[in-house]
């Protein structure tokens, strides 16, 4: 039961019933897969395969920098990175010929889901064209990519968002849903949020690994995206 539990809550074992009202509950405890973007800062990253299998062999981490603008706005940048270590995959059954064929390499169709109503301003290191594709409640970002066998590679995306931050009495609130990929092992995540100049932090939510001020505050967060993560900020 622990381990049943367990694989609900990180997304390994999804739940659908033809029940609507159940699916209900299985969306309130996240047991359904389903995406929560909504008027707040949103991130997701999904893959999907298109060679061989080779995801267990891929090792990916993510890293997000956002600044608040003092209309509520936000500037942020997305970083992908992908390690495709031989150490790895030569433990691993699915890169083998009998799986892959002729082809070692990794490749993949990126889906990067962020809000609604973004503007992308900038995007590097890309194989393939960007498509950006709107939807009613977020923002989607699509492109193959391929990462050679033994080597790495990092893709990174700059955008705007219209206004996500709430106002609460006196209070600004910025509030940050990173959702897991269902099916993949937990990503490294990497998070740092300047607030706007003179801002002071009220509360942060978890607590961030480190806080300093240069010209504005900074908050940074380390997290392993096991379970969906939210991170809160409360400031005036």
């Amino acid at each position: 039961m622990t381990a049943v539990l367990s694989a609900l809550r990180e997304k390994h074992i999804m739940l659908y019933f033809k029940d609507p009202k159940l699916n209900d509950i299985g969306d309130l405890l996240g047991w359904s897969g389903k995406q929560l973007p909504g008027n707040y800062d949103y991130l997701m990253v999904a893959d999907a395969n298109l060679g061989n299998k080779s995801n267990s062999s891929i090792v990916r981490q993510l890293t997000y920098d956002v600044t608040i603008q003092p209309d509520g706005s936000l500037q942020s940048r997305s970083t992908i990175s992908y390690d495709y270590p031989s150490s790895l995959a030569d433990k691993d059954p699915a890169v083998q010929p009998a799986q892959y064929g002729n082809q070692k390499d990794y490749f993949n169709t990126m889906q990067v889901f962020l809000p609604k109503g973004i503007t992308v301003t900038k995007s590097d290191n890309l194989q393939s064209p960007l498509k950006v594709v709107p939807k009613d409640t977020l923002t989607l970002l699509v492109t193959d990519t391929q990462v050679a066998f033994n080597a790495s590679e990092r893709y990174q995306f700059s955008y705007t968002t219209p206004v996500v931050v709430e106002s609460v009495g006196p209070y600004k609130r910025y509030r940050l849903l990173i959702q897991k990929q269902p099916g993949t092992p937990g990503d490294r995540v990497s998070i740092q949020i300047t607030l706007p100049p003179n801002a002071q932090v009220i509360s942060s939510s978890p607590t961030p690994a480190a806080s300093y001020t240069l010209n504005n505050p900074i908050l940074e967060f380390q997290t392993q995206l096991n379970v969906d993560q939210w991170i809160e900020v409360v400031y005036k």
